[in-house]
């Protein structure tokens, strides 16, 4: 059976490593909403947040053009990026009509440890400019940010995984142990 692994999840939680680390373990391709924006980024002059936006989404279309193929096979991918519910909607519908599975996991965090994250991230290793069009300014901003996330309607079960304070290894081993329950 085909199995869409879609993760999402806080800023700064580690989405895009697990999706890395979740699609050598299983074989699979991964695709990530940054990294088809930064290639995006590359081609496409950008100047501001509302051309940063238009990137965002051609890039989150993309993604859901990739689950479109790869659904119509029976195949197998790897999906990340903050979906909204609207994409996750169209998740569902598309992983329904192929009989797909389709599992979320949803990583999450305590706040400070995040946004601690989120800004090391931001400063210290080099981020693509394609990233930097919207900074948040503090880490009351970064929580509202993150609060709006969470608060969003449930469109397809949340298998959350916290993050707080650990490395990418925990989360990787927390992911396998959290997909295991699930095959059960």
């Amino acid at each position: 059976m085909s199995r869409i692994i879609v993760i999402a999840g806080d800023l700064a939680s580690g989405k895009s490593t697990l999706a890395k680390n979740l699609s050598t373990h299983f074989k699979v391709p991964y695709f990530t909403k940054e990294g088809i924006k930064e290639l995006l980024g590359e081609e496409i002059e950008y100047s501001d947040r509302a051309d940063n936006k238009k990137l965002s989404n051609a890039a989150l279309k993309m993604l859901l053009h990739i689950l479109d193929r790869v659904t119509k096979v029976q195949g197998t991918v790897i999906l990340e990026a903050n979906f909204h519910k609207e994409e996750l909607e169209k998740i569902k519908r598309e992983c329904e009509l192929h009989q797909c599975e389709v599992i979320l996991l949803y990583l999450t965090g305590d706040i400070d440890v995040l946004y601690e994250r989120f800004m090391y991230r931001e400063y210290y290793q080099n981020r693509h400019p394609v990233h930097l069009t919207h900074p948040l300014q503090d880490v009351d901003e970064f929580e509202n940010y993150v609060m709006k996330w969470r608060n969003e309607e449930q469109v397809l079960p949340r298998h959350y995984i916290d993050v707080t304070n650990c490395d990418r290894e925990v989360i990787f081993a927390k992911a396998l142990e959290k997909l295991a329950e699930l095959e059960k």
